[in-house]
């Protein structure tokens, strides 16, 4: 299966998938084509997708430790269609996902799941991500 960059032509495709990242979470999406486009365009997201059409992406952000002197890239969102998982899709595209933080000199990164879902945290340790329990709280603010 080809791995590739997203670019802001795949808006549209990737726009299905994102949606069904957040319905797979119960979650309702306010994301459009255009908004995926302005984030793809401007480098404030990027990422790979897999397959023509795509069944699934990872999207990467730029993430810091700044205390520590680090920089690192979040894993922000990894998906694959329903009936494309188990075929080590998910796998490829977070091994491609690492590759470009290697290649951009990151020393690490970081991927979060919803509580309770056990198979996203098995997934993910499996692949020699460590678990870390929340040491911190995080707060939100509208602008």
């Amino acid at each position: 299966m080809e791995i590739r960059p997203l670019t802001d032509r795949d808006s549209v495709a990737l726009l299905t998938l994102v949606q069904g990242l957040a319905g797979h979470h119960g979650d309702q999406s306010a994301a459009t084509s255009d908004t995926l486009t302005r984030d793809l365009s401007d480098g404030w997201t990027w990422g790979f997708g897999a397959g023509d059409p795509l069944i699934g992406y990872v999207l990467m952000m730029r993430h810091a430790r700044v205390h520590d002197g680090l920089r690192g890239v979040d894993l922000h969102h990894v998906f694959v269609t329903p009936s494309a998982r188990r075929q080590g899709i998910a796998r490829a595209l977070l091994t491609r996902a690492e590759d470009d933080a290697r290649s951009k000199g990151c020393s690490y990164v970081v991927i979060g799941a919803h509580e309770g879902n056990s198979v996203a945290r098995d997934a993910y340790v499996g692949l020699g991500y460590e678990w870390r329990a929340p040491i911190f709280w995080r707060f939100f603010k509208r602008l």
